[in-house]
């Protein structure tokens, strides 16, 4: 269709063949936006009025030098309005992240400790009982170390040298299956 009956009407005053000539591209533009920038019907539609009124002054202030064109350029100004308002959407909503309280730094470390304590269960569970057993007790002995470890368990150091090592390799392993 020939939009270039749009620009006359405009710098005539022909408000009934410009107003018209708006409601048939309408739908063409808003289609336009929401197949090319998966925009929404409602924010199409709000782009397409957006590029309405812009175009219009332009038309008016006799800005528009190539009337056989004026589709293409509502097609890229509706494109721009959508374009634009979805930024300052954006922008108001990084300002409301912005104002809102921010909790402590700690909220995050908590999360990510309990995800990391749910892992070691998981990973707990699946050890033979006395390597659970040996890393129930390291867990609650923290310092411990492997004299601790062969005092409790009633094995030499050097064996609790390596099962405690088994255990943390064992754990490990698992918790890279998790993570």
């Amino acid at each position: 269709m020939d939009y270039s009956e749009l620009v006359r009407a405009v710098q005539e005053g022909d408000e009934a063949t410009a107003n018209r000539m708006c409601s048939e591209a309408l739908p063409i533009l808003k289609k336009y936006l929401i197949a090319n920038l998966n925009a929404s019907p409602e924010d199409a539609e709000d782009a397409v009025q957006k590029m309405f009124e812009y175009v219009i002054q332009k038309i008016r202030r006799g800005e528009i030098k190539n009337p056989g064109g004026i589709l293409s350029y509502m097609l890229t100004g509706s494109r721009h309005a959508y374009l634009k308002a979805m930024r300052d959407t954006e922008l108001e909503e990084f300002d409301e992240l912005i104002s809102e309280p921010v909790s402590g730094p700690d909220q995050i470390q908590n999360l990510i400790n309990q995800e990391q304590i749910d892992i070691l269960k998981r990973c707990m569970e699946q050890l033979d009982g006395p390597y659970r057993s040996m890393c129930e007790f390291i867990l609650r002995n923290p310092s411990a170390d492997s004299e601790d470890l062969a005092e409790h368990f009633d094995i030499t150091i050097n064996n609790a040298w390596i099962r405690k090592h088994r255990v943390i390799k064992r754990l490990s392993e698992c918790a890279k299956n998790y993570l």
